[in-house]
C-alpha cells in the first residue's frame, strides 16, 4: 500500500480503495487478519485516526468485522454491499440522481410494505363512474373514525372526518374556510418548512414561536403581541426536535386557546411509532372546549405518494370546512380511498404498523449506536418516537459544511437550520432520517459521516 499526497483523492479514500481492491481480488481472504490501524498508519506515515476511519468504512460495508479479543478479520460473508452504496470518493460534485444514501427524514422503504396486503387492497377496488363525495367516501370516513378511536382514544363521529390530499392541502382548506388570509397564524420554530411556505403562499402572516424546549410553546404564544387566528403545532413528536409537550402544559395550552379564541391545529404526523414510552393523549382528545382540529396522515405509515391526509374537525367548526371542501371538490381519487379503506377495515394496516415498528426500532438502535462514533455529536434527541433523530453538534462545528461534504460523498443529510425561521449557527445540529434505511446502510452512512472534515474539527484533527 502507498498514498499519493498529490492525488485529488483524500488519504482516507486511497486507503479504502486499496484495501477494498485487496478484498475483492481475494488477496485478503475470509478470516484473514486485517493489519492494525497502528501498523498501517506507521507504514504509510499517516495519522492513525485516518486509518481508523477507513477501516470503519469497510466494516460498515460488511467487508471486515471486529470482535473483542479477536481483532479485525475479513468477513466470511460475501462482500455485503448489496444494500449499501459504494463510496464515490473522488467525485467532486454529485447531482440528486447520483446520491446513494438519503438520510433526509420523511422517506420510507417500499420494501417494508407487504406486497400481499398491498395487492389485496388494490384488488378490492370497484369501478366507479362518479367521484367520491368531497369530504371523502362514507366507508373511508367511518374507517378513519374507528381508527382514531382505537389508536388515539379520540372520540370521533364519521361526519367529523374530512379527507384531504396531503398536509399542505389540508392547511389550504382550513385557511380558506376560516379566512386566515392576511391574518396571523403561529407556527413552531424550528418547524416543518413546508408549513411556513404553504401559509406564505396563501397570504397568511405566520409568526414563529420558539420551541427549543419541550414546554416552551405556551410561553411563546403568550408573548405574541398582535392577535392570532390559529396555532399549528406537533405536540406528540415535535418536528424536527423530537420532544413531547407534557400533559400539564397541554392542558394549559388548551385553556389559553379557549380564552384567546384561537383555533389549534394539531399535526399528529407519526403517532404510530413510539419506542419505549407510553402514548400521550392528543390535544384534541383532551380538548373539552372543542378548539382543536386534528390533522392525521397516511404518509408515515404507508406511502408518501398516496397524498392522503385527513382532518377531524370539532362539530361547531365543521360547517365552514365542509362548505369549502364542497367548493373545491374531492382531491383524493376513488381508487385510493377504496384501497386505504380496505387496509383499515381488513386489519392489514394494524398488522403493517406492528411489523414495521419492530423494523424501525432496530434501525433506531443502530443509528444511536453508530452516532456514538462521532465525537462532534454532543447528544441525540427525538429518540422516543418517529423515524428521525436530531444529532446536536459541538459549538464551532459547521452543520452546513457537513451537509455539503456529505453530499460530495454520496449522502443527503439535513442541517437543523433548514427548519429554523432564522439560522442559529451557535446551536448546530443534523437531522437524520433512518426509516428508509437498513441497519447495514445506517452503519455505513454514519461511518462515512465520521470521516467528514467538518465533523472532525471537534477533535482538533
Amino acid at each position: 500500500m502507498r498514498v499519493d499526497r498529490a492525488s485529488r483523492l483524500s488519504i482516507r479514500a486511497q486507503i479504502v480503495q486499496q484495501l477494498r481492491s485487496a478484498l475483492e481480488s481475494g488477496v485478503l481472504g475470509p478470516g484473514s487478519p486485517v493489519p492494525s490501524s497502528r501498523a498501517v498508519a506507521s507504514a504509510l506515515g499517516v495519522s492513525r485516526s485516518t486509518v481508523v476511519a477507513a477501516l470503519q468504512e469497510l466494516e460498515g460495508e460488511g467487508w471486515i468485522e471486529s470482535s473483542q479479543g479477536s481483532g479485525t478479520v475479513v468477513s466470511h460473508r460475501p462482500h455485503a454491499t448489496s444494500d449499501v452504496a459504494r463510496d464515490p470518493a473522488g467525485s467532486a460534485t454529485m447531482s440528486d440522481e447520483d446520491i446513494e444514501i438519503d438520510m433526509r427524514p420523511g422517506d420510507l422503504n417500499p420494501e417494508d410494505i407487504s406486497r400481499v396486503g398491498w395487492r389485496a387492497a388494490w384488488r378490492s377496488i370497484e369501478p366507479s363512474t362518479t367521484p367520491p363525495p368531497p369530504p371523502g367516501s362514507a366507508a373511508l370516513r367511518a374507517a378513519l373514525s374507528t381508527y382514531l378511536r382505537s389508536s388515539r382514544g379520540l372520540p370521533c363521529d364519521p361526519s367529523q372526518i374530512v379527507v384531504c390530499a396531503g398536509t399542505a392541502e389540508a392547511l389550504t382548506l382550513l385557511t380558506l374556510a376560516f379566512q386566515w388570509r392576511e391574518r396571523a397564524v403561529a407556527v413552531e420554530d424550528p418547524g416543518y418548512p413546508d408549513i411556513r411556505r404553504t401559509f406564505q403562499t396563501l397570504g397568511v402572516r405566520w409568526v414563529p414561536v420558539d420551541v427549543t424546549d419541550a414546554d416552551q410553546f405556551l410561553s411563546g404564544l403568550q408573548s405574541i403581541e398582535k392577535p392570532i387566528e390559529a396555532a399549528y403545532l406537533t405536540p406528540s413528536h415535535q418536528y424536527p426536535l423530537g420532544h413531547r409537550i407534557s400533559p400539564g402544559v397541554r392542558g394549559d395550552i388548551l385553556r389559553w386557546a379557549r380564552d384567546a379564541g384561537v383555533i389549534l391545529v394539531e399535526d399528529d404526523y407519526d403517532s404510530e411509532f413510539r419506542f419505549g414510552v407510553a402514548p400521550l393523549p392528543s390535544l384534541a382528545g383532551l380538548d373539552t372546549t372543542a378548539s382543536t382540529i386534528y390533522l392525521g396522515t397516511m404518509s408515515k405509515v404507508l406511502d408518501p405518494g398516496l397524498r392522503l391526509s385527513y382532518l377531524r374537525v370539532p362539530t361547531h367548526l365543521l360547517q365552514p370546512v365542509l362548505d369549502t371542501r364542497d367548493a373545491l371538490g374531492a382531491t383524493v381519487s376513488a381508487p385510493v380511498q377504496q384501497a386505504v379503506t380496505h387496509l383499515l377495515t381488513s386489519g392489514e394496516l394494524a398488522r403493517h404498523i406492528a411489523r414495521v415498528r419492530k423494523l424501525y426500532q432496530d434501525r433506531r438502535a443502530t443509528m444511536l449506536q453508530s452516532l456514538e462514533k462521532i465525537a462532534a455529536v454532543t447528544h441525540v434527541t427525538g429518540t422516543e418516537a418517529g423515524l428521525h433523530v436530531l444529532a446536536s453538534l459541538r459549538q464551532g462545528i459547521s452543520a452546513s459544511a457537513a451537509v455539503e461534504q456529505a453530499r460530495s460523498h454520496g449522502m443527503h443529510i439535513t442541517d437543523l437550520d433548514d427548519y429554523r425561521a432564522r439560522p442559529d449557527p451557535s446551536n448546530p445540529g443534523l437531522v437524520l432520517g433512518y426509516g428508509q434505511l437498513k441497519p447495514a446502510t445506517i452503519r455505513h452512512a454514519v461511518n462515512r459521516l465520521a470521516t467528514l472534515p467538518a465533523l472532525q474539527e471537534a477533535d482538533g484533527r
